[in-house]
């Protein structure tokens, strides 16, 4: 099976809309570059919606390219044009985030994290210039797959896990932040560390003010968090990321705790506290060390929520 087999058909069409971009500007060759026009040109992918919400507009960035390239002299028939080997590196970037993302199939979305992977490039110029930072570009990548649904997941044991369809539309994109995070670390499991990072990472102001009250050094945590993350084993094959039974355990905790406060949906304030409710494991004992106990966590909720 070849790199491309797995695109879905909107990867697809970015790949020949970035072809196009490339005649338009006379060159042989697609670029970063043209594979960003082509992202922002498709229209309605993920990765389209996420620059739009950037404020990412095709005239401004086709501007931006120009002005940084230029045109080619002579025009460039589609069969003469090929692909640049850091636009191929950018290929395999993406085949890796949605091995990360544990997802069968290559979509925009993988293709603007594997762009944004590679730094250095034009198109990530392109985006400096018009004022998005290689991070939030991420960011919002991660926070625009958070809004799609997330179906039900088997666990390790082949189970399915977790009230996914009870996640709100924030608590969604926690969830895809851990997954990424997870990727990230190059770890196949999926535990309630990453969930942690996950919600650490998130910027609604909810979670911030939250944060604040229980009076928590998030980049001091953070840095605790991966300085204690397992190193993957050298020439080890990495397979799809699977949810462990111990997230598993803090979403049904979580879901019970939504029940508690007659709330038909799981906020981010109950992944929180499923987290602090934890009985064992890394997580909670990183949040016991900050003096955040379940007890906490609600006192600070129902303040904030009064």
């Amino acid at each position: 099976m070849g790199p491309f087999d797995r695109f879905n058909d909107r990867a697809k069409r970015v790949l020949a809309l970035a072809q196009d971009e490339a005649v338009r500007f006379n060159h042989n060759y697609i670029g970063p570059e043209h594979l960003l026009l082509g992202l922002i040109r498709e229209g309605e992918g993920v990765a389209a919606r996420a620059l739009d919400l950037l404020g990412v507009e095709l005239s401004k960035a086709r501007t931006a390219v120009e002005s940084k390239i230029g045109r080619g002299d002579s025009t460039i028939r589609p069969s003469e044009i090929t692909l640049m080997p850091r636009t191929k590196k950018i290929v395999e970037l993406a085949i890796d985030e949605a091995r990360k993302l544990g997802h069968s199939h290559i979509g925009t979305e993988h293709l603007l994290l594997g762009l944004l992977r590679e730094s250095g490039t034009m198109a990530s110029e392109v985006l400096e210039s018009l004022g998005v930072s290689l991070d939030k570009a991420r960011h919002q990548v991660i926070a625009t797959l958070g809004q799609q649904r997330v179906e039900p997941v088997a666990d390790t044991r082949g189970t399915s896990i977790g009230p996914f369809d009870r996640l709100d539309r924030e608590s969604s994109r926690i969830v895809s932040r851990a997954y990424w995070e997870a990727g990230r670390k190059q770890q196949e499991r999926i535990g309630p560390e990453h969930l942690l990072l996950a919600l650490i990472a998130d910027d609604s102001a909810w979670l911030r003010r939250t944060w604040k009250e229980l009076e928590v050094d998030l980049e001091d945590l953070t840095t605790r968090i991966d300085a204690a993350a397992e190193a993957p084993r050298d020439g080890a094959t990495r397979g799809r990321l699977v949810l462990s039974t111990e997230f598993s355990d803090v979403v049904d905790r979580a879901s019970s705790f939504a029940a508690q406060r007659n709330s038909p949906l799981i906020r981010p304030e109950h992944l929180l506290l499923g987290l602090a409710a934890d009985a064992q494991g890394i997580a909670v004992a990183w949040l016991r060390a900050e003096g955040i106990t379940p007890e906490r966590v609600r006192e600070v909720i129902d303040k904030l929520k009064s």
